[in-house]
This record gives structure tokens, C-alpha cells and sequence, in this order.
């Protein structure tokens, strides 16, 4: 086994202990083992052979001997014994907001066990009378089962994007496969997917799809045709155990160029793509362009936008939102045009990151070196404030701490920066968790809602409007506090947000952490109209996650932004002079 599915079984095994109502401690020890796995350098199975574990702290005997179990059978009977002891149900209610592992306990004490028993007895308002539950948490536990019957099985892009690509070069490897692509929402770099869609050419269809579905990682064959094989496939991503369907389809290489178009989508796109077609009295489908003579020779997708006199629309912007009419070759004079899209190598560096002065697990030392290796100019340090008590937020004395070592490895330094900022907490009345003079001392503030998201959507706009109005706020992080697959974002009007960060000349955030991605593509589109500067942060709280602003740059692409429009595509210089001229009182 991986590190990652050692630490996965790790973790699974800490809310087990919790689920059964064990010791906290020895719950805390399986958590704080899976991290230390996590973080282990080198491979795994050479550590446990070499006895390499032996003085890793937050591993202990015990954890060693389940470890080793795990590397070199595969298998830990304590784990499956635990598995089979607690109701699948159980691990399902923890998926629901609010509900942890004491509230399942008292749940299935009260002869709830499963989604579908605690939906019927909320509403019957038997989970309200229960001790430690009550009318609000009884309704939030069914806008959580609504939510969760809405997101369904979809995975982020983050957990999706890595199995995508090794199923993709598996396919590329098979004999008689001549090209091969990912389609669908994938392709379309959109937030979560339902599943992995790959296109491919070849001349032996049954030999590739019977490859496909012989995969180590199928679990499931749904479906084998003469053209299309569905599966359901399990992987470990990052230490998280992902269950998600593939398809696969295999078309003539003539065919394919019409086939990636068509599976890419979207549906509303390929309508819209059909109808412009049957306007000139032609036919598109999955596998052809005919002009009602013969099919179109093609030979690479941009051949058949090209036929329907359109220039080539890069994948994220098939939406039906407009990209159509801006591609169109014929329109003159032309109202519009398809943007020249922001690419991941504009990005310069990024400003919402966290350390070990707060919740990060990186030192300001190791978070610059992983800034340098990325190839930024500068990285901007922004830890959390001093109300904000369970991210270890900053004091003010620890805030002027960081401050001068800050300075004092810039002065190491040649070609790069360390920049000094701060997310503040936007507190519930809109005010700012540091006062103005500590505020003036950072080049920058992001400033952030993290408590109290039960506000009316009156109460939390107004609070928000009030901070981006702030003159020493520079940008304005994760806008509506949502959690992809996990919980909507608190009840805000964010068109009144976007207009008074407009007037008040305050950059919006596109957090890349791939949990949020939020300002979603919609409002980056809705905040350029406002010439409203949009920054990519990866909210990152350790080096690897640093590489998140390329999930940013998916968001940016989808919303229509060029490199223009994104603050952190300037150069070290213009950024400083941009953050001082913004913060003059």
C-alpha cells in the first residue's frame, strides 16, 4: 500500500473509534499517525522495511505494527473487524453539517440508522424533541440531506483531474489507440463531475475497451458495448478514498475530431452548435459534420469550428453563454469577441497563504522556497487574526514578530519577495479584527468572514459591504464561505458585494483552494464587467497546496479572464505600487 491509502485507512479508523464513542485520545492518535504518514518522506514501504518508523513522532508501537501489516499484507484485521461494526449509515449521516460523531451516536440510540430514517424522523419533528438537537439543528440536518441528494456522487476537480490523467495515459499505451482525450466536465474544468469521460481512436475497438475495463483500479464492469465500456473505479487521492464512474468510448479516427467536440459539451453548447449547423442546411452528431452531400473531412477539432465559420472555443468556455456569437467569423462589425484567455504560466505569485505562525504546516522559510521553485516573483504571507482562536490567529505582538522575520528574509533573498499581509476576520458587525494602526504596518489585507454564517442575507451583505468599504482592505477572500460537496456558502447578496467593492476600488478573490472555488466563473464574469480586479489565491496552509492556483486559473478561464484582468499576473513592482496607491487613506 501507498502512504496515501495507509494514511486513508489511518483516518477512516480515528472516525470509527469516534463513531463507537472511544476514548478521544486514542481516536486523536490515528489522526495525528495518518498525518505523520502523510508527510513521510520517501516511500513507505523501504521506511517500514528499513525500521525507519521507529522514531517518527506520532508513531507509535502499535501504530508501527498496523503499518507494517498494512505495506506488506495489504489487510488490518483491527480495521476490517472495526468496518464491519459500525452501520454504513452511520459514516453517511457524517457527511451532513453540524452532525459528528456524538450526535450520530445519540441517532442511532434512538434507532436511526441510515439518511433515509433520519430524513423521515426530521420530518415527523422527532429529531427536534431528541436531547442536544433541537428545531434549528433539526432543519439544518434537512437542507443538509437536500443538498447532499443534489450534489449526488460528484467528485472535486482536484480528486477527478489526477485519475482523469492516468486513465488517460493508460489509454494512450493501448495497442492500436491512435489519439485519445479527456471529454466531458472534466475537459471543461468545471468544479465537480460526476464522471470521466475519455474519447479515442483505433482499429480494434473490442481490443481496447476489453483493456480498459481489465484496469486494476475497475471495480465494477456497468457496461461493455462494441464502442463504449462504462466502469466504476476506486483510487486513493491525496489520502481520500474516490469512487467515481468512467466511460470510454472508441470512434474511427475520422471520426474523432466531431466525437471529442460533441463528449466534451456541454449539452446547451452542442445545441446551440447543432442549430448553426442545420442554419446552413447541414447535420452535426457525435460523429460527423455533413453538408448533405458527404461528411467534412476533419482532421482536428479547430477543422470543424472552422467549417461552421467560428474560431476556435477553448473547452472551458462551452457554456452556451455567449461564446458562440463572440467566435463568429461572419458577424461585422463584431459586437464581441472570445477573450485570449489567462494561462497558468501568467501567474507571478500569490498573496493568501498560511504558515506556522497560524494553521499553516509550513515554516515562511520553506513556504518561499516552494514559492521560488514554482517560479514566482513574490509570495504574500497573509496568517490569520487574532480572533480567529482554533487557526492559532496572530496577537499583535506575534504579528509584529512574523513582520521582522519577514524582513529578514528578504534580505537573503535575490529576485523574489516575501510580502507582508494578513487575513483579517471581518467580525459580525462588519468591523476589522485588528485595529487601523496594525492594519497600516502590512503592504496588504485580505479580509474574510469565518463565524457566525447564520446571518440573514441582509445582515451578512451589509457586514461584508462594510469591510470591502474598509480603505486598508485589499481584497476580499472566499466570498460566500461555501464548501464544495460539504455545505452552501452563507446567505449573501453578492451583486451589492461586487458593486461596493467596485466603487471602493477592493479586489475580489478567487480562492483555488478546491474546496471553495469561489468567486464562481458566473461572478468573475459579472465582477470584469465591473472592472473589478480578480486575484487567484490558493489559500494554501502548506508548500504542496501552494500548487493550487492552477484551480484558480480554471475558474479565471471559465469566468472569460484575460491575464489583464488578474491582479497577480503583474510584476513585483507594479503589485507594490498597485497595493500602495489602493491603501492611501
Amino acid at each position: 500500500m501507498t502512504k496515501e491509502e495507509v494514511a486513508e485507512i489511518l483516518d477512516d479508523i480515528a472516525t470509527l473509534l469516534e463513531l463507537q464513542g472511544e476514548n478521544p485520545f486514542r481516536a486523536n492518535a490515528y489522526r495525528n499517525g495518518a498525518r505523520a504518514v502523510k508527510n513521510l518522506p520517501g516511500d513507505l514501504g523501504e521506511m517500514v522495511r528499513q525500521g525507519q518508523l521507529t522514531h517518527v513522532p506520532g508513531i507509535g508501537s502499535t501504530l508501527r505494527e498496523q503499518i507494517a501489516s498494512l505495506v506488506t499484507t495489504g489487510r488490518l484485521p483491527f480495521y476490517d473487524e472495526l468496518k464491519a461494526s459500525v452501520p454504513q449509515g452511520a459514516l453517511q449521516m457524517l457527511r451532513l453539517p453540524g452532525i459528528g460523531p456524538k450526535k450520530v451516536r445519540a441517532l442511532q440510540q434512538a434507532g436511526i440508522t441510515d439518511l433515509e430514517q433520519l430524513q423521515q424522523a426530521c420530518q415527523k419533528g422527532q429529531v427536534a424533541a431528541m436531547k442536544g438537537f433541537g428545531e434549528k439543528t433539526q432543519q439544518k440536518i434537512l437542507e443538509g440531506l437536500a443538498f447532499l441528494g443534489e450534489v449526488g456522487q460528484r467528485v472535486r476537480i482536484d480528486q477527478a483531474t489526477p485519475i482523469g490523467q492516468r486513465l488517460l495515459q493508460a489509454v494512450r499505451s493501448f495497442p492500436t489507440v491512435i489519439r485519445a482525450e479527456l471529454a466531458g466536465s472534466l475537459r471543461r474544468r468545471r468544479e465537480t463531475c460526476k464522471d470521466i469521460d475519455i474519447v479515442c481512436s483505433g482499429d480494434d475497438a473490442h481490443a481496447i475497451l476489453q483493456a480498459f475495463a481489465s484496469r486494476s483500479e475497475v471495480r465494477q464492469v456497468v457496461g461493455l458495448g462494441d464502442t463504449k465500456c462504462s466502469v466504476i473505479l476506486e483510487e486513493v487521492v491525496d489520502g481520500h478514498r474516490i469512487v467515481i464512474n468512467a466511460d470510454l468510448r472508441v470512434v474511427t479516427d475520422e471520426q474523432f475530431p466531431a466525437a471529442l467536440v460533441y463528449f466534451t459539451g456541454s449539452k446547451e453548447f452542442n445545441i446551440q452548435l447543432r442549430r448553426r449547423a442545420l442554419a446552413r442546411g447541414w447535420s452535426l452528431n457525435e460523429y460527423e459534420l455533413n453538408d448533405g452531400r458527404r461528411a467534412i473531412p476533419l482532421r482536428h477539432e479547430a477543422d470543424l469550428f472552422a467549417a461552421l465559420d467560428l474560431d476556435f472555443i477553448p473547452p472551458e468556455l462551452r457554456e452556451d453563454t455567449g461564446e458562440i456569437d463572440a467566435a463568429d467569423r461572419t458577424t461585422a462589425p463584431r459586437s464581441a469577441r472570445l477573450p485570449r484567455l489567462i494561462e497558468v504560466q501568467d501567474i507571478r505569485g500569490v498573496f493568501h497563504n498560511h504558515t506556522t505562525y497560524s494553521d499553516g504546516a509550513a515554516t515562511l522559510e520553506e513556504m518561499a522556497h516552494a514559492a521560488r521553485q514554482l517560479g514566482f516573483e513574490y509570495l504574500g504571507i497573509a496568517d490569520h487574526s487574532q480572533s480567529l482562536t482554533v487557526a492559532r490567529g496572530l496577537s499583535p505582538e506575534r504579528v509584529r514578530q512574523q513582520l521582522a522575520d519577514i524582513d529578514a528574509l528578504n534580505r537573503k533573498f535575490r529576485g523574489f519577495k516575501l510580502l507582508k499581509g494578513c487575513e483579517v476576520d471581518i467580525l459580525v458587525d462588519g468591523r476589522l479584527d485588528y485595529p487601523d494602526d496594525l492594519l497600516a504596518e502590512f503592504d496588504y489585507v485580505v479580509a474574510s468572514v469565518h463565524t457566525h454564517f447564520g446571518l440573514s442575507e441582509e445582515q451578512m451583505t451589509e457586514r461584508i459591504c462594510r469591510a470591502v468599504r474598509h480603505p486598508l482592505v485589499s481584497m476580499l477572500g472566499h466570498a460566500t464561505g461555501r464548501l464544495l460537496l460539504r455545505r452552501e456558502g452563507y446567505r449573501v447578496n453578492l451583486d451589492r458585494v461586487l458593486q461596493a467593492a467596485s466603487e471602493a476600488g477592493t479586489m475580489i478573490e478567487i480562492n483555488a483552494q478546491p474546496t471553495r472555488l469561489e468567486l464562481d466563473w458566473h461572478y468573475c464574469k459579472r465582477a470584469k464587467s465591473l472592472g473589478i480586479p480578480l486575484v487567484i489565491n490558493p489559500d494554501a496552509h502548506s508548500v504542496g497546496e501552494l500548487n493550487y492556483y492552477v484551480y484558480g486559473v480554471d475558474v479565471a478561464r471559465r469566468g472569460w479572464l484575460e491575464a489583464d484582468d488578474v491582479f497577480n499576473t503583474r510584476s513585483l513592482q507594479e503589485v507594490q505600487k498597485a497595493f500602495r496607491t489602493q491603501r492611501k487613506p
